[in-house]
């Protein structure tokens, strides 16, 4: 072979070898799950798939934000924020990343660099509203009130249908004592919004510090238990990563205390093919389908329930509400009687008790089932609201509105039994009273149908 060839062929060899050394070194170093510390096996083995799936492309950005997300959902804070900082080198462009970064950094501590990184984040997509409550939310708790306000102003410009922009600002004006703009701005927000428990709370401080105590005592009593709510899709699609059946059992449960019944359903659904031998699952799950409305898929659960647990009172008590759903009403007495005579103290049973004797027409035994219902449990509000109804229903108007002021005592949130202070005041002739309560009612929702059938009431006799 001539001389050029053989220093052609060595120089071709001397170029593969110099590329593979520079991808070598380029090559981001891959986490390994030993080094994640002590983690559950469910969120080992999740790490261990999205390294897996890594491993075949290491310079995938989306790939380590799914590592990332993984680490992120389950507390693994300082290689969540590695694997984004990987993820923002090679995809300098992605905002997505940026802003996961950000939230991590300031999960560990570091605020300056996670106010810069949201910064950045903001500038590479200045649509993305979540990313403006947020900084509006860190400035104010820098005391930066001025950029907070203008941080807030643009989230509610972005996402005019959101309440939680107008909630940022009128934090900004309570803590600036300007408490007049808060009421402008919460009412404003209620108005489009009625009911929403933190803005009431936040709306019940702005009118105790004006002195409207009983305007602050109502919307105070209502927002007690709210909470703010900032709507951020990149932040639930990173929540989708959680593991370990306890903890997404958890969220599965607060889903359905929120009313989000089918986001519960699809969760116990992936427990459920995890363990499909839990009977407290299906259990549950079967709770679940019947309130959304899913009755024969419900049944179905709770009728494998029992036949597998025969002591397992719940299961009876959900599985009445079942058969009252599809009207199978000696059914569903046959269940409630069973649920009562293994567990004879627990209110939930004889409410649906009530709510049987009740579609049997049988209402004098629904009311006296209701009034056992809030014996046993005396912070049963939907037991005190129908025992109020069929209390109505047989005229016994003074009776109706103890058992609806007992529930707005309760749950200041009911809509049901406003309306039902309202209509038993009408019924007694007390029209100040009436007033009041339709007031309250139409804060909390105005276009109910049977808000609006109170008021053209109120309206017709108040003439």
């Amino acid at each position: 072979m001539p001389v050029r060839w053989l220093a052609a062929a060595a120089l071709v060899v001397a170029l593969a070898a110099g590329v593979y050394l520079f991808v070598r070194a380029t090559r981001p170093s891959l986490p390994r799950v030993e080094n994640l510390g002590a983690v559950a096996p469910e969120v080992a083995d999740a790490a261990r798939q999205a390294l897996d799936l890594l491993e075949q492309n290491p310079r995938d950005p989306a790939g380590w934000g799914r590592f990332a997300m993984t680490c992120e959902a389950n507390g693994i804070i300082g290689p969540a924020r590695d694997a984004y900082a990987v993820a923002v080198s090679l995809d300098p462009a992605d905002a997505k990343w940026r802003y996961r970064l950000a939230l991590v950094e300031a999960r560990s501590g570091r605020s300056d660099e996670a106010i810069h990184d949201l910064h950045q984040a903001i500038e590479l997509d200045p649509t993305y509203a979540p990313a403006y409550r947020r900084l509006g939310l860190w400035l104010l708790d820098r005391h930066d009130t001025d950029g907070a306000e203008r941080a807030f102003a643009r989230a509610a410009e972005l996402d005019r249908g959101d309440v939680s922009a107008s909630v940022g600002l009128a934090r900004v004006y309570l803590q600036r004592q300007q408490n007049q703009q808060a009421v402008d701005v919460l009412e404003r927000a209620l108005a489009e919004h009625p009911g929403d428990r933190y803005a009431l709370q936040l709306l019940g401080t702005a009118y105790r510090r004006l002195g409207r105590m009983d305007e602050a005592e109502y919307a105070l009593a209502v927002g007690m238990t709210g909470e703010p709510a900032w709507p951020d899709p990149w932040t639930d699609e990173m929540l989708q990563y959680r593991r370990g059946f306890a903890v997404r059992l958890k969220d599965a449960t607060a889903y359905f205390s929120s009313g989000q019944l089918e986001k519960a359903i699809s969760l116990l659904e992936q427990l459920r093919r995890e363990k499909p031998d839990d009977i407290a699952l299906l259990d549950h799950l079967g709770e679940v389908y019947v309130e959304a409305g899913r009755t024969a898929e419900g049944v179905r659960l709770l009728e494998q329930v029992v036949a597998r647990d025969p002591e397992r009172f719940e299961a009876y008590v959900n599985l009445a509400s079942g058969y009252l759903n599809e009207n199978e009403l000696s059914r569903a007495t046959a269940a409630i009687d069973r649920a009562i005579s293994i567990n004879p103290r627990l209110g939930r049973s004889h409410e649906t008790r009530g709510l049987i004797l009740w579609r049997r027409d049988d209402e004098r035994g629904a009311i006296e089932a209701f009034r056992a219902a809030v014996h046993y449990d005396p912070r049963d509000v939907r037991a005190y609201v129908w025992k109020g109804m069929v209390e109505m229903n047989l005229g016994r108007s003074a009776d109706a509105l103890d058992s609806f002021a007992h529930a707005t005592h309760l749950d200041p949130t009911r809509v049901d039994a406003w309306v039902g202070i309202a209509e038993a005041t009408m019924n007694l002739g007390a029209w100040d009273r009436a007033a009041v309560a339709l007031q309250r009612a139409m804060q909390l929702n105005p276009d109910a149908p049977a808000v609006k059938r109170a008021a053209e009431r109120l309206q017709h006799r108040g003439r």
